[in-house]
């Protein structure tokens, strides 16, 4: 069992803010929000560093030893996203593990536009999460392993096959609102990410092993907060092929919206920056003939304080998860393509974009 000290709920969020007061002088981000104009910049350099390096800067989060569970917290995930390749044919899969023990696995065929997804949940005693190390472990699918060896495993919905996937962490951990704490329904939200897994394996499908490169995105979040406070979210996760990447929100809760993203570099520098409402942009609509939710296809993100636009569209529309609370009836999690400018340059890049809600 882990020692360090943790801080919860409304004194954790004033523990945060008061930090950030105190760094202020030395560069340390304050959390965006939606009538600032200005960004946050986290300015010392490290160089070459990786995920466990010290970043330079005070953070709530701790590598690699926050990769295992925190039994004190009510709410827990593991979130893993990907874009895998197979000869010439590509795929985007999710499998997320949560503390609570279920499962949300999902693969998207970005060639034939072929998607299949399944949530199932399972009791005390048909699974395990470890204290101290990186161990989730479910009847369909498990996560373990160090930083520069994790193992990914999960059979895939409908008896359609398996992932079998070696994850290594490459380059720094991005630290959400640039300290790996943050504001988050009612209370506060641990949360960091590892958006560069250099990934490989194999994939099974409908019979056929095929062996896949690619790269993955592991989300670590957990807290406290009041899921009854949650109206609807878009989320995306944005690796660009500039090196830069981004964690985006644009979240209603009781208290408003609040639209920001969280913005790494690769020498890892941090950035909190303002994002323009997305739903006013957002087009392509779909209803999904399961649970009538409706989910947009294409998005116009707008960073201003960074010359940013991008246009980031699913591949399919239409990639839902039939989900149990808090997200019933369904949450789409699309496989996505980047394209636009950032700071004036041309770029490309891949997406997963999350929605849960009502937003047309």
């Amino acid at each position: 069992m882990r020692t360090m000290n943790r801080v919860h709920g409304r004194r954790a969020l004033a523990v945060a803010l008061a930090g950030v007061g105190v760094a202020a002088s030395v560069g340390i981000p304050a959390a965006a929000n939606a009538t600032s104009g200005h960004e946050h910049t986290v300015s010392r350099e490290v160089p070459g560093p990786g995920p466990s390096a010290d970043p330079g800067f005070p953070t709530f989060v701790h590598m690699p030893a926050d990769q295992a569970a925190h039994p004190n917290a009510t709410q827990e995930w593991w979130y893993t996203v990907g874009h895998i390749r197979a000869g010439g044919h590509k795929y985007g899969y999710e499998v997320q593990l949560t503390r609570r023990g279920t499962t949300q696995i999902s693969i998207t065929d970005e060639e034939s536009g072929a998607y299949t997804s399944e949530q199932k949940a399972f009791k005390p005693d048909q699974f395990s999460t470890s204290a101290s190390e990186l161990d989730v472990r479910m009847p369909n699918a498990s996560l373990s392993g160090p930083l520069d060896a994790m193992h990914l495993q999960a059979e895939l919905p409908e008896g359609k096959g398996t992932l079998d996937l070696k994850l290594k962490a490459v380059g720094p951990t991005l630290y959400n609102n640039g300290t790996g704490l943050f504001p988050f329904l009612d209370d506060t939200s641990y949360y960091y990410s590892l958006p560069d897994l250099q990934t490989t394996g194999t994939l099974t499908l409908d019979g056929a092993t095929k062996h896949v490169t690619g790269t993955s995105w592991l989300d670590r979040q957990w807290g406290n907060w009041n899921w009854d406070t949650l109206h609807k979210w878009t989320w995306m996760a944005v690796r660009l092929d500039n090196g830069q990447v981004l964690n985006l929100w644009d979240l209603f809760d009781d208290k408003g919206e609040k639209h920001w993203a969280t913005v790494l570099s690769p020498d890892g520098t941090h950035r909190v920056v303002p994002v323009n409402p997305l739903a006013p942009q957002a087009t392509h609509f779909e209803t999904s003939p399961t649970t009538g939710q409706r989910y947009a296809g294409k998005w116009t993100v707008t960073i201003p304080a960074l010359n940013t636009q991008l246009v980031v569209r699913a591949r399919p529309v239409l990639q839902e998860i039939q989900a149990d609370q808090p997200f019933t009836p369904g949450i789409n999690e699309a496989d996505s393509a980047v394209r636009g400018a950032y700071q004036g340059r041309p770029v490309t890049g891949e997406a997963y974009v999350e929605q849960f809600g009502v937003w047309k």
